[in-house]
């Protein structure tokens, strides 16, 4: 039972190599110990048509939103369908859809809330069959 978890996770994570934002889910941009992070698979996240959800949140300094701001945009500029907005030159919100990974649909989705002179940033990694209208509609509740 505890390999089928390993296994099971390990593949959540290996969906989540082939993304640009890949660094930043790993602490490679910010420490670990400076995020906030959420992750979720299995029957609580069933009635959200998810599968697996992995969020990550934290705060920087504008040259480092920058510089997650970039890897986000390379993801949308690879992906299947992007949604995004900008502030100035910071991307602010993006709602991403990267090619499936072994025929389930994969989403990220991104904020960057201005706090002074820092910057908040959500990035959301979802997996699940959930489409693009359920993403929205889950969004618009909360």
């Amino acid at each position: 039972m505890c390999i089928m978890a390993l296994l099971l996770f390990s593949g959540a994570a290996f969906a989540q190599r082939g993304l640009n934002c890949y660094p930043v889910f790993k602490g490679k941009i910010v420490p670990t110990k400076r995020m906030v992070i959420t992750e979720a698979r299995g029957e609580s996240m069933a009635t959200y048509k998810l599968d697996y959800y992995h969020s990550v949140q934290f705060q920087v300094d504008e040259k480092t939103a920058l510089e997650v701001a970039e890897l986000i945009q390379a993801d949308a500029a690879e992906a299947q369908s992007a949604e995004t907005e900008m502030t100035g030159e910071l991307l602010t919100y993006a709602l991403i859809q990267p090619t499936p990974f072994a025929r389930v649909r994969r989403y990220l989705c991104y904020q960057a809330r201005p706090v002074g002179a820092a910057w908040i940033i959500t990035i959301l990694y979802l997996e699940g069959s959930a489409t693009l209208d359920d993403l929205r509609s889950m969004f618009e509740k909360q």
